[in-house]
């Protein structure tokens, strides 16, 4: 071969492989334009749903627009193939030639996202729907709305009431009567999900509780089929009280829990969304749980608002260390791929989470084979049922503070942050439980919740102080961590639980409770004799005197009081007596070991209040 022929085979090599570089750099920029939504995608409409994409752009466009923006469009999967039901699915219809359904459940979406579905299914946000039996959930339904139970004389319940009837007319509308679930069907069920119904043609709710679904999502109660109501075009009737509804933990129709497009919004599922903070804000804010709002104080809140646009959120996989560095967002932590982990992604948030904070006091994450909390205390028996530890999951969560923090650094923040759900824990949280638990065993509050006035002050400790507070130190934000959290804590313990509580045994004392209200007092005397509170009263002490009089002077009132209504002598000692002074100015010192009941004393057999709901993640 001459030379000449040499140079021009280099020559042609050298051409061709220009011109690859230059197709290879065209199809990334055109990659990227697409995820960024510059250009549009290539869309393929598959067969089965062409007729249903021609309609819906003329009747509904937007959903067509959102759904020409994802990934599913890109692949050919659409409305058909995500909608489809079989003949015997109980939401099933007939829909131009199609049987679909129309709510697309876990179950539909694990067909092709089967990692996915099992991560969620062990994960605390499938569970979120249980809330519906749970304390917050009465506070909806019956403080905020109605519901009132209608029990026969075995106490079995027979109907339960949901509606009332207006007190006065609302011009230009009749209302005949009132949905007393209102505010639960429209708050609650919105973030933690809805059981999903169907109206029955008796006027019954028919749910996943009567049509019974086996392990692969088909009714198995056809009596509850046989009831259900269907429109004038053969659709299904489903529920106003639990649909629209995209909670994310709903519980579905065939059995399965949750709702991707909680965090996957339809019709686009766009990963750019899901990849920010906002779309976590939903739900993950406000007065009991603010996350989101404790994240934008902190330095990973303000590093993310002034680098958003050099994180390559619209990557395709978007790994932390290997696509962007600059800031976490809530995905990253608690979700997202790092080069740390393999680069998995989890649906399942509690993998990275060693403290839950969501109960009264917090407790470490050692979960089962099922993802649930361990609440066995004998060490033996607790080994046995862990399967997943707590420093397993924190293992977990600083392979993801290792991409920008040092390992002497990330353990100082944790023992920051253990000590202070500790003290939590240790100095309010624990006590509060005791005292709520003194009243109710004792019975000088009833079973009922939030009809007493010191519940709503426990709970606003717990549930809204007490949740602030810790999450502002599991996210680095030190304005709720303090002010926002233990500050109102410890204003709320001082300053409204423990006179309440002295409040109602006094009148407890007065109305002939004596014995059930002085072991109350016992409780709160043996906390308050503690080191960690002592302070508070060690100057009234001195300031009032004799501070055993005021326990001493109630029980003589209370027997005066006796007396005098049987026409009984007064005690021999009545003129000596001493009135008893106001709780929140003197407080007797701590019962003796002979006149505190151990049972009631003890915080840690108190720790089942009728107030305070089992511990769950968060």
């Amino acid at each position: 071969m001459s030379l000449r022929a040499k140079q021009i085979i280099i020559a042609i090599l050298g051409f061709i492989f220009l011109l690859s570089l230059v197709f290879v750099q065209w199809v990334e920029v055109t990659r990227k334009q697409e995820e960024a939504g510059l250009t549009a995608h290539h869309i393929a409409v598959p067969m089965k749903s062409r007729q249903c994409v021609e309609c819906h752009e003329k009747s509904s466009p937007g959903i067509i627009d959102h759904w020409k923006g994802s990934t599913h469009a890109v692949k050919g999967v659409g409305c058909v193939e995500c909608h489809k039901a079989e003949t015997d699915d109980v939401d099933a219809f007939t829909h131009y030639g199609h049987t679909i359904a129309t709510i697309v459940t876990p179950r539909d979406c694990g067909h092709c996202h089967q990692n996915e579905h099992k991560e969620f299914e062990r994960s605390h946000h499938a569970k979120a729907g249980n809330i519906l039996a749970s304390l917050d959930n009465r506070l909806a339904e019956v403080v905020e709305g109605f519901r009132e139970d209608v029990k026969d004389e075995q106490g079995n319940i027979i109907e339960t009431l949901t509606r009332f009837n207006p007190h006065s007319p609302t011009p230009g509308m009749s209302i005949e009567t009132v949905n007393g679930n209102a505010s639960v069907d429209v708050g609650c069920k919105q973030c933690h999900g809805s059981k999903v119904s169907l109206e029955g043609i008796d006027g019954s709710l028919i749910s996943v509780d009567q049509l019974k679904p086996d392990a692969t999502g088909k009714p198995t109660n056809m009596d509850a089929v046989a009831l259900i109501k269907h429109d004038a075009s053969g659709r299904p009737v489903l529920s106003a009280s639990s649909w629209p509804n995209t909670g994310i933990g709903r519980l579905n129709l065939d059995g399965s829990l949750g709702s991707c497009s909680a965090c996957h919004s339809r019709h686009d599922f766009s990963p750019r969304r899901a990849r920010q903070p906002e779309n976590c804000g939903k739900c993950h804010l406000g007065p009991d749980h603010p996350q989101k709002e404790i994240y934008e104080e902190s330095k990973h809140g303000v590093a993310f608002r002034d680098l958003k646009d050099h994180m390559n959120l619209d990557a395709k996989d978007w790994v932390l260390g290997r696509d962007y560095t600059q800031a976490p967002t809530c995905a990253s932590c608690h979700m997202s791929a790092n080069t740390l982990n393999g680069e998995k992604i989890s649906h399942d948030p509690g993998d990275r989470l060693s403290w839950t904070n969501r109960p009264p006091v917090s407790v470490v994450m050692d979960t089962d084979i099922n993802g649930k909390i361990v609440t066995e205390t004998d060490p033996a028996k607790r080994r046995q049922l862990v399967t997943s530890t707590w420093q397993d999951k924190r293992q977990n969560m600083q392979q993801v503070c290792l991409h920008c923090h040092t390992q002497n650094y990330i353990n100082s923040f944790y023992k920051q942050y253990d000590d202070f759900v500790v003290n939590y824990n240790e100095k309010f949280a624990k006590p509060g439980e005791a005292i709520m638990a003194a009243l109710t065993s004792n019975e000088l509050i009833s079973k009922a919740q939030f009809d007493d006035e010191i519940e709503w002050t426990w709970f606003y400790l717990w549930h809204h102080e007490g949740r602030r507070a810790r999450h502002g130190a599991s996210m680095m934000a030190p304005d709720y961590a303090h002010w926002h959290g233990m500050y109102e804590v410890a204003e709320r313990f001082y300053q409204a639980l423990i006179p309440q509580a002295r409040e109602i045994a006094e009148h407890a004392t007065a109305a002939g409770k004596g014995e059930s209200a002085q072991l109350v007092l016992a409780v709160i005397d043996e906390i308050l004799a503690r080191p960690e509170h002592r302070w508070y009263e060690k100057d009234k002490i001195k300031f009032t005197g004799d501070h055993a009089a005021v326990h001493r002077g109630i029980a003589d009132d209370l027997k005066q009081a006796q007396a005098e209504a049987s026409d009984a002598a007064p005690p021999a000692d009545a003129s000596n007596e001493k009135p008893a002074k106001a709780a929140n100015d003197a407080t007797p010192p701590a019962a003796t070991d002979a006149d505190k009941p151990a049972a009631s004393a003890n915080e840690g057999d108190a720790g089942t209040s009728a107030a305070t709901p089992p511990a769950s993640g968060e």
